[in-house]
């Protein structure tokens, strides 16, 4: 495997999706399930994305601002349902590179993973 990301997500079908869809092409998916072992993961690995679906369980905003708090912040993509357009504003001043629709997450998730660093 070359490239990795770590994902906070805690929805089981797109955790499925992200393995198969990272599978496919090479990338090394890290699970974490809050915000602390988000910084932790990242703190300690060399990756050089992360994936926070903001409707995941826990703190998804504070694990944006935990990850700009790093020496080597690594580019953070999240995610959210289309209704939920208070989170994609917070999601932007907490610190995220892109944010996105589920829907445009999901469709291009190949191109997202395509471009992880794979040094």
């Amino acid at each position: 495997m070359s490239g990795s990301v770590t994902a906070y997500i805690t929805d089981l079908i797109f955790a499925t999706k992200l393995r198969s869809t990272a599978d496919s092409l090479g990338i090394e998916v890290n699970w974490v399930r809050n915000a602390e072992a988000l910084a932790e993961r990242l703190a300690d690995t060399a990756c050089h994305t992360a994936i926070i679906d903001l409707d995941a369980e826990g703190d998804p905003l504070e694990a944006i601002r935990a990850t700009r708090r790093l020496e080597n912040p690594p580019r953070t993509i999240a995610y959210v349902s289309h209704v939920r357009k208070d989170l994609f504003a917070a999601a932007e001043d907490a610190g995220a590179d892109v944010v996105m629709p589920r829907s445009a997450f999901s469709a291009e998730l190949p191109d997202l993973l395509g471009a992880v660093d794979r040094d």
